[in-house]
C-alpha cells in the first residue's frame, strides 16, 4: 500500500527540517531489519565464542535482551557500534528499496527518482556504554559534499523508545540552514559539534512507536540519550537523495533505487554488492 503524506506533514518538513510520521514503517520491513540485525548479533556472538568470552550463547532470549545478556557475560567488549559493511546482503538491499520507504522518501525529496545515499546504520545501543551516546551532530558533517544537498535521514527504532531507553533528541531552529565545522567528541570519538556550538540549543526529545519514522535534512543537529534500560535499544538509520543531484559520497555505496521513467537505471542487488568488494568485513 502506498504511503501518502498529507500537505500538513509536507509543509512541517519543509518548515522545520524535521517530521515525525507515525506508523508508516510496514511490520514486514521491521522484521526484515530485525533479521538484518540478527545475522550480525550472531557472527558477533561467534566471535566472542570463539575468542573463549563466552560458554553460553543464550540462542533462547528474545531480540531486545540476547546481546546486551552475552555482552555482560563476556565482560563488556567494545564491539562495531554502528555496522554498516556487516549488514551488506540482498535483505539490506530488499530493506533499502521498501516501497514504503521510497514513497516517503519521494515526497520529501520532492522528486520522482530517488537514490539510495550509501552511508546507513544498525544501532545497537545497550545500557552502560558512553562511546555508543551519539554526540550533537549534524549528518552531512560525516559527508561534507552533502552541504547544500539535500539528503534526507530516515530513523526508525524497532521498539518503543523514549527518553529512558534513548529517542533520539533534535534541535529543530538551530543551524539547519548551515554546516558547522566537526570535532571528535573526546568521551565517545563520534564526530559532533563543538562544545560551544551544543550549549546554544533546545533539546527536543521524540518518543515513538515501533512503526514511526524520524525523518529529518543533513543539516539538523540530533543526538541520541543513553539507555537507561536493561534491554537493546535497537534501530535503523538509511538516507536518500534526488537522483539529479546525488552527492559523490552518496553514490559511493549508494544506487538508484526508483525511477519510474527509466526502470532500468535501477540497480540490481549484483551491482550494489560490486560497490563493497574493496571495502573489509568490519568496516563502519
Amino acid at each position: 500500500m502506498q504511503v501518502r503524506l498529507n500537505e500538513e506533514q509536507l509543509e512541517f518538513y519543509k518548515r522545520h527540517h524535521y517530521v515525525h510520521l507515525p506508523n508508516v514503517v510496514p511490520e514486514q520491513a521491521l522484521l526484515l531489519a530485525e533479521r538484518i540485525i540478527s545475522k550480525w548479533v550472531d557472527d558477533l556472538v561467534e566471535a566472542w565464542s570463539e575468542q573463549k568470552l563466552i560458554t553460553d550463547k543464550k540462542q533462547e532470549l528474545d531480540f531486545q535482551h540476547r546481546l546486551v545478556q552475552i555482552w555482560h557475560d563476556a565482560g563488556k567488549p567494545k564491539y562495531g557500534r554502528s555496522p554498516r559493511r556487516d549488514l551488506v546482503g540482498r535483505d539490506m538491499y530488499n530493506f533499502l528499496k521498501d516501497p514504503a520507504l521510497l514513497d516517503i522518501a519521494q515526497q520529501l525529496l520532492e522528486t520522482e527518482d530517488v537514490s539510495v545515499h550509501g552511508i546507513f546504520n544498525a544501532r545497537p545501543k545497550l545500557p552502560d556504554q558512553k562511546w555508543t551516546d551519539t554526540p550533537w551532530h549534524q549528518d552531512a558533517q560525516y559527508y561534507r559534499d552533502a552541504e547544500n544537498t539535500h539528503v534526507v535521514s530516515i530513523w526508525m527504532p524497532l521498539q518503543r523508545v523514549t527518553e529512558f531507553n534513548s529517542c533520539l533528541q533534535i534541535a529543530p531552529g538551530f543551524f539547519d540552514r548551515t554546516l558547522l565545522d566537526g570535532v571528535i567528541d573526546e568521551e565517545t570519538n563520534f564526530l559532533g559539534l563543538k562544545r560551544e556550538d551544543a550549549a546554544k540549543l533546545t533539546a527536543l526529545s521524540v518518543e515513538m512507536q515501533r512503526g514511526d519514522a524520524l525523518c529529518f535534512t543533513q543539516l539538523l543537529p540530533h543526538r541520541a540519550l543513553p539507555n537507561q534500560s536493561d534491554a537493546v535499544r535497537w534501530s535503523m538509520d538509511i538516507r536518500y537523495e534526488a537522483t539529479a543531484v546525488a552527492t559523490e559520497s552518496g553514490k559511493a555505496q549508494g544506487f538508484i533505487a526508483r525511477s519510474p521513467m527509466q526502470p532500468s537505471s535501477e540497480a540490481s542487488y549484483e551491482k550494489w554488492l560490486s560497490q563493497w568488494t574493496a571495502i573489509p568485513a568490519g568496516s563502519y
